[in-house]
């Protein structure tokens, strides 16, 4: 299972991952067929697995149903977590490892963040303070503060906090960075903060999105060489960012794959990318000694993604003796 974060001195709700990912009915059902859930843990460091206390003031740890909760965490109880739904005929089981991770005045710490990708110049766009459902019923109104870096968000430009949501009128490269939202709220007379940092990284706009753009091999270039030279042709493509797509450049060689061939080829792929990640790839192709035969076959640049496939062959040829024939009179 992966690691569940959480920070300290913070509210924590651990949903026993059991119903989430390996039983196919719910806490409700399993609970009305007389099977149990209990839960236990192994300190940090420790290999004696022990009964969770849910006897301790305030009722800091306790169970509610399939959730575990913390009210608050405290940094010892980072450790790994099981949770086990029996009778005495059927047990199943799941551990999971808990981290309780520290955070400073302006919130940085050894969480891993979930990105969120905006469009750049795109109309309105926004963000929502995640994973605080379940923490407080809807008749509670919690105070949300929202933050990037170290500021308090107020007065900007093209960012409006608007509850939950951070609102993006026009999002920029300049608005790339980690923006938190801190969520306040009261439970029996005690008031709890749920803190919460997501990264923003401003990509290209779908409405700029195009078929991949061959830069080399191009035109103006031809690939002059004797046999015995070596022959370096790079296959640089352009693509403009396009979620979840699936960029590919290829060569062919008189209509093969390189690695269909007999001949002695490599190819080396680099890729590079933009402020708003669009991307350069660059397959390079690598004869060490050519052949004559090698300088007149067809060499040719594919490139693919979700808007369209392109190609482009490379002018190669073998170089003159420099000589020219003089004609008799």
């Amino acid at each position: 299972m992966r690691q569940i974060q959480v920070f300290e001195d913070e509210p924590a709700r651990i949903k026993c991952p059991l119903f989430e990912h390996f039983l196919k009915y719910n806490y409700s059902t399993a609970h009305s067929a007389g099977l149990t859930l209990i839960w236990y843990w192994t300190r940090q460091d420790r290999d004696l697995e022990e009964p969770i206390n849910f006897r301790l003031p305030d009722n800091r740890i306790s169970k509610e149903k399939d959730v575990l909760w913390f009210r608050p965490t405290l940094l010892n109880d980072t450790g790994n977590y099981t949770c086990m739904l029996r009778n005495t005929t059927y047990c199943s089981k799941v551990a999971f490892p808990l981290e309780v991770v520290q955070k400073d005045s302006c919130f940085n710490s050894s969480m891993k963040l979930p990105l969120h990708r905006l469009y750049i110049e795109y109309g309105v766009q926004k963000i929502t303070c995640p994973n605080v459902d379940g923490f407080f019923p809807p008749t509670v109104k919690p105070t949300i503060t929202w933050y990037m870096g170290c500021k308090k968000i107020k007065n900007f430009n093209n960012v409006i906090p608007e509850g939950m949501n951070l609102s993006f009128l026009i999002a920029l490269v300049s608005n790339n960075g980690d923006y938190t939202c801190v969520v306040t709220y009261p439970e029996n007379g005690r008031i709890f903060h749920l803190t919460r940092t997501l990264t923003v990284k401003v990509v290209g706009s779908p409405k700029d999105a195009l078929p991949p753009q061959i830069y080399s091999p191009n035109d103006l270039v031809v690939y002059e060489k004797e046999p015995g030279e070596e022959l370096l042709i790079p296959c640089t493509v352009y693509f403009t960012f396009l979620k979840d797509a699936r960029n590919e450049v290829w060569w062919t060689i008189d209509g093969k794959k390189p690695d269909d061939t007999s001949i002695d080829v490599t190819v080396n792929e680099s890729v590079s990318l933009t402020a708003t990640e669009d991307e350069m790839r660059t397959q390079i192709l690598n004869i060490k000694k050519v052949s004559a035969e090698d300088l007149k076959r067809n060499y040719v640049c594919h490139a693919r993604n979700a808007k369209g496939e392109v190609d482009k062959a490379a002018k190669v040829k073998q170089k003159g003796n420099g000589c020219t024939q003089q004609m008799n009179l």
